[in-house]
């Protein structure tokens, strides 16, 4: 009879998060569509998926979800937003990473009042970021995000930003 003790079940070192990013934006809106002040992006990436290391159509259909805030500085609009990015390897440590989803935000629905007037409180969101891998878990990112209602309201104008953050990847 064999008595050789049962081997563990494998133990995964995967945690619930893949990268936690933190940016520093500005508005990228002009004349009515502004906002003043710094607006404070701390972003969290989930890959449940496990998109690392998939490549072309697998990878499209494995994406990352992220969930973020963009905090007013300035008494200006607010978000918090929520959908699916991919993260897409390009030279040496470069990459690029795409997301869209949903915000919720608490600009005005009109024109006048804080931040530019959106129509709705609920948003489609998107964004691109170009980054580096500055080693193995840290990164550097320049990014351009865009919530609006894609004209199913009116007003429309949208809430741009541009900005860059500092990764950090498990």
């Amino acid at each position: 009879m064999d008595s050789a003790p049962a081997s563990p079940a494998p133990v995964s070192s995967d945690g619930i998060f893949d990268e936690v990013r933190f940016e520093v934006a500005a508005s990228l809106g002009a004349k009515s569509d502004f906002e003043s002040g710094v607006f404070l992006i701390p972003s969290v990436f989930f890959d449940p998926l496990h998109s690392e290391g998939r490549e072309g159509f697998d990878k499209v259909f494995h994406p990352r979800f992220f969930l973020s805030a963009s905090i007013s500085t300035d008494d200006e609009s607010s978000q918090i937003m929520a959908g699916a990015s991919w993260k897409f390897p390009l030279l040496g440590p470069t990459f690029a990473d795409i997301g869209f989803g949903g915000a919720l935000t608490n600009a005005d629905i009109d024109e006048g009042g804080r931040g530019p007037g959106v129509g709705s409180h609920v948003l489609f969101h998107e964004y691109v970021a170009l980054g580096v891998n500055l080693d193995e878990s840290w990164s550097l990112t320049a990014t351009v995000r865009h919530s609006s209602n894609a004209d199913l309201a009116s007003p429309n104008s949208g809430l741009t930003y541009g900005g860059i953050g500092l990764g950090r990847s498990f």
